[in-house]
């Protein structure tokens, strides 16, 4: 498990990003390429 402190105006950004799919999931995908 891991734990990632952000600003609410980067969750919001990241939220935005990962267009409406979980965000674990959608940063599992874009960052380990899974």
């Amino acid at each position: 498990m891991l734990t990632m402190w952000v600003t609410e105006d980067e969750h919001r950004r990241l939220l935005e990003r990962c267009d409406g799919r979980q965000l674990a999931a959608w940063m599992r995908q874009t960052c380990l390429d899974e």
